[in-house]
């Protein structure tokens, strides 16, 4: 597993080949997977990570230059949220009347909004 940034690929899907290199490379080194493929997630929503490329952001142009990668878009739209929500989990698991039930407790992980 990896962890990088978002790329820089803006409106006119400029290209930084030295990144295109490297998942190649990350590819390769898994000996289970021969063709060398990396699947890329990418937390934001497709339409999110379509408007950031007036940014100068963008995403992986798998068809043309990343080859090797697949993307998938998780769909996560306010990392915000996401933090308010596991904040919430964490809080839930130092309650001592949650463990009343699995119907009960389910109800209060449910009300974190996480899952």
């Amino acid at each position: 597993m990896w962890r990088s940034s978002q790329t820089m690929c803006g409106m006119f899907s400029t290209r930084c080949t030295e990144d295109e290199f490297l998942l190649q490379q990350i590819g390769k080194m898994n000996r289970g997977n021969p063709e060398g493929k990396v699947a890329i997630y990418d937390a934001r929503p497709y339409v999110n990570a379509l408007a950031n490329r007036v940014n100068k952001g963008g995403y992986e142009n798998t068809k043309d230059y990343y080859t090797n990668c697949e993307i998938e878009f998780c769909n996560i739209g306010n990392i915000h949220a996401v933090s308010q929500a596991i904040s919430k989990v964490y809080d839930l698991g130092f309650k001592k009347d949650v463990y009343q039930g699995n119907e009960v407790y389910f109800s209060k992980l449910e009300s974190t909004g996480w899952l």
